[in-house]
């Protein structure tokens, strides 16, 4: 009988790290319009520090928008999608790339969790 053992060695200093999405969207009624824009907030923590990073938001009635930036210098991932019309969705789904397109890997994706918040804004003219 032939037994084979594999022995995995991970030196004792090895750093696993998670990647965490938040998505929290706000609805900005406009008193003058009849449509609402929607602001999708997106944080990403636990990615490379001053690296360029792409945020693919897919809302489920409305066209997707893509939003680029770089993170700070510890890893994280801050930017604000602006949705026309945005209050026709009600989820707004994120995907999370590498680089400034959304041609590459995918590297977390995630949702708001809950209902937008409303919010009334008066225009200034």
């Amino acid at each position: 009988m032939l037994a084979v053992l594999i022995f995995i060695y991970l030196p004792p200093h090895t750093i696993v790290h998670g990647l965490d999405i938040d998505v929290k969207c706000t609805v900005y009624q406009d008193i003058d319009d009849e449509s609402d824009d929607v602001d999708v907030r997106i944080l990403v923590m636990g990615l490379k520090s001053d690296s360029e990073y792409t945020a693919e938001v897919i809302p489920d009635h409305n066209p997707p928008t893509d939003v680029t930036t770089k993170t700070d210098s510890e890893g994280i991932f801050w930017a604000v999608a602006k949705v026309p019309d945005g209050e026709n969705s009600l989820l707004f789904k994120v995907n999370l790339y590498e680089g400034n397109d959304t041609d590459t890997t995918l590297l977390v994706s995630g949702d708001d969790d809950a209902p937008c918040y409303s919010i009334l804004s008066l225009k200034t003219s």
